[in-house]
């Protein structure tokens, strides 16, 4: 099946994903594509160039999933650590098909101006410094807080103090010009900054993409997430390929197989907002932190309804903790609301739960765990039939659960 979306959407979508790592500032990335746009259109760069950017400017974190290195990132100039997210990032987008463009200037864009490698291109070295300039101006921006004009000379001062070794002098220069017209600052508050993206999303066209391409594409998602926490690694990857089996033996044709996957691969994605000491959390949580955890799945739903097509798939992922007695969350839905589609993701998701390590017990057995999905079952919480599928092909679902690398 051939997928039509357009790529500056799922970007921006990932982008809203990478910014939930800020918990509190949702717009890191889109303020460093903005202005490492102004920045390249001063410097008369094509059309084609600028997109680039942009697109390059919302994907420079995509290395990020832990709370702790975001606060580092957004509140220190020059961080010793901050290679390892490069480095990260890098390794994602050179496996994701549609983003290996996008490797080098990733890989570099904290890295000095006078210690760029000799095998980039001129013009690489300018894309990577630049993201890595503008970058710098938000982490400094944010520290001070609401720019009055002597705040926003001092921002330029402290980046120009680095011209020549973190930066390249004309890109400070350009920056230093664009930094004197007011219309810079304000655009990197909520209304004008989404205005002005959505204006350049509006103008990329559709793209014809295979299911092959859209999966992969999920996996880069389901990374990013599962690398919140050690004891979420791998969670994604096993609950997508379990939920694809169940569909499968349900008897579901491949296009629903398609969309219980991708759902899978995508219902996480509001942890990224969820702080990392609420995840790796060993004891219970208290009512303030059980708040923050159970909206993750209302905030997967946000940002993938941002990509047009994707609203079905949205709201099977958001539903992944709603549960038939309707005591689930985060819309407290009763049976009838409930999809199969969506109860067949949460199946998948509780059963690899119980089967994985966690911070609070090690993983469980798949007889241990099929006897507590079976309670769930008798309380009206899980759906019957799709409890019966565990249980008839119970080592089967125990390997699609744990070793998801054979099947995916």
């Amino acid at each position: 099946m051939i997928y039509h979306l357009n790529l500056r959407e799922v970007t921006y979508a990932l982008s809203e994903a990478l910014d939930y790592v800020g918990v509190d500032d949702t717009l890191h990335g889109k303020r460093v594509a903005f202005m490492a746009a102004e920045v390249a259109k001063c410097l008369n760069w094509s059309q084609e160039r600028i997109d680039y950017i942009i697109m390059a400017g919302m994907l420079h974190d995509c290395g990020v999933s832990s709370t702790d290195v975001h606060t580092h990132l957004v509140t220190e100039l020059d961080w010793d650590n901050s290679q390892v997210h490069c480095l990260r990032g890098a390794k994602l987008l050179s496996e994701t098909d549609l983003y290996q463009q996008f490797e080098n200037i990733i890989l570099y864009h904290h890295s000095h101006w006078n210690s760029l490698p000799d095998y980039l291109t001129e013009q690489e070295k300018e894309e990577t410094n630049l993201i890595y300039l503008v970058d710098r101006l938000d982490a400094v921006r944010a520290q001070l807080g609401d720019q009055s004009p002597q705040q926003r000379q001092q921002i330029l001062q402290t980046l120009t103090k680095h011209s020549g070794e973190m930066f390249s002098p004309k890109l400070v220069q350009i920056l230093n010009t664009l930094g004197l017209v007011d219309y810079f600052w304000f655009t990197l508050e909520l209304d004008p900054l989404t205005s002005y993206l959505n204006e350049w999303i509006a103008l990329g066209q559709e793209e014809a993409l295979p299911y092959t391409q859209l999966k992969n594409l999920a996996i880069m998602f389901a990374h990013i997430v599962d690398a919140k926490s050690e004891f979420t690694t791998e969670h994604t990857y096993g609950v997508a390929a379990l939920a694809r089996f169940i569909a499968a033996r349900y008897g579901l044709n491949e296009v629903e197989q398609n969309k219980v996957e991708l759902a899978a691969f995508f219902h996480d994605l509001g942890k990224l907002r969820v702080p990392d000491a609420i995840l790796h959390k060993k004891g219970p949580l208290s009512e303030e932190e059980r708040f923050h955890m159970n909206r993750h799945g209302f905030d997967s739903s946000i940002i993938l309804r941002k990509i047009k097509g994707f609203q079905e798939i949205a709201r099977i992922a958001s539903l992944h903790h709603e549960t038939l007695d309707g005591k689930g969350y985060p819309y407290h839905l009763t049976e009838k609301d409930i999809p199969l589609e969506a109860r067949i993701v949460t199946t998948a998701d509780i059963f690899q739960a119980l089967v994985q390590n966690r911070p609070y017990r090690a993983g469980l057995s798949a007889e241990v765990s099929l006897e507590i999905v079976t309670q769930m079952r008798d309380e009206h919480k899980l759906d019957p039939l799709l409890v019966a599928i565990l249980r008839d092909h119970l080592q089967d679902a125990y390997l699609y659960a744990t070793h998801p690398e054979i099947y995916i």
